[in-house]
């Protein structure tokens, strides 16, 4: 009776090991595209201040890897001219199960890119992090 329990304590450690590694990350299947919200002087497409006066990133993830994703998780660096880095922001899609080609809106939001900062970002990174399958 020991030996049978300890086998099937085993096996479902082993088993619980093994599941994460199956569990795909899909991030290499997310398309990231900036959009366009109109023309700030001085800034990139896609870019614009809010009433807060932090700077936004706004955007679409679109579904490519041909199965419904969870929840998207995408990250932003805005770097200065000296290629300093000036603020980081995350973002998670609001629609939990994007399906096939379908696009979801992102919008990052800078809490540290403000007032005289802004017009300081010279370039900047957004990746997906977090594409997992639903």
């Amino acid at each position: 009776m020991k030996a049978s329990l300890v086998s099937l304590t085993v096996a479902l450690a082993l088993l619980g090991l093994l599941v994460p590694a199956f569990a795909a990350d899909f991030k290499g299947k997310v398309k990231v595209e900036v959009d366009s919200v109109g023309l700030h002087p001085g800034m990139d497409p896609g870019m614009y201040v809010c009433a807060g006066g932090h700077l936004h990133i706004k955007g679409t993830v679109q579904n490519l890897a041909g199965i419904p994703l969870g929840t998207i998780k995408v990250a932003g660096k805005a770097f200065g001219p000296s290629d300093n880095l000036l603020g980081t922001a995350t973002f998670s899609t609001k629609q939990a199960t994007p399906a096939p080609n379908e696009k979801a809106e992102i919008n990052l939001e800078f809490l540290t890119v403000g007032g005289p900062l802004i017009q300081g970002v010279k370039r900047h990174q957004i990746e997906v992090v977090e594409a997992p399958q639903k």
